[in-house]
């Protein structure tokens, strides 16, 4: 997790500075497919309540869910897929948080945006992981697995980032 850490946050610097996107691969569980480097994201919905705020700050039009992934404002999306019940992603969570800290602290955060997708949790379970983490961007649920089926079955935590096409 430090190195993807680190690697994000050279996207960030890099971002800061107006050159590529960096692409960034994780590792997968057994049996899940992630999708391939280059391949177009599934315009899956963000599902789930989140503040007046958050939904400011994504530019989207309003907190009707579902919301297709492909309405949220950012040069580069990275969406973090996550279960509250996954261990890894609870130690992770202060990790990710910094890492929104320093796209704020850059000034990045009109460019770069960062989303978690609950993989098998309900609109209540995420907000129990938002509340306890203190997760300062928006969390989205995917209690049937909908979501993560689309984009590869991949293991917690997994990172997918996104750079829109110009």
């Amino acid at each position: 997790m430090k190195a993807l850490f680190a690697t994000l946050a050279a996207l960030v610097l890099v971002m800061a500075v107006g050159t590529q996107a960096l692409a960034v691969e994780a590792s997968e569980a057994p049996g899940a497919a992630p999708l391939a480097e280059g391949t177009p994201f599934p315009d899956v919905p963000l599902i789930g309540p989140i503040s007046p705020e958050l939904t400011a700050s994504l530019g989207l039009a309003s907190q009707t869910s579902p919301t297709p992934v492909s309405t949220v404002k950012a040069d580069v999306l990275v969406v973090e897929i996550f279960s509250m019940y996954c261990p890894f992603c609870q130690r992770e969570a202060p990790t990710i948080n910094a890492l929104q800290a320093l796209i704020d602290k850059q000034n990045l955060g009109g460019r770069i945006k960062l989303i978690g997708i609950g993989a098998g949790n309900s609109d209540t379970e995420v907000d129990i992981f938002r509340k306890k983490f203190n997760v300062p961007f928006a969390l989205f649920s995917d209690a049937d697995f909908a979501v993560h089926q689309r984009i590869g079955q991949v293991g917690t935590p997994f990172f997918y980032v996104l750079r829109r096409k110009p």
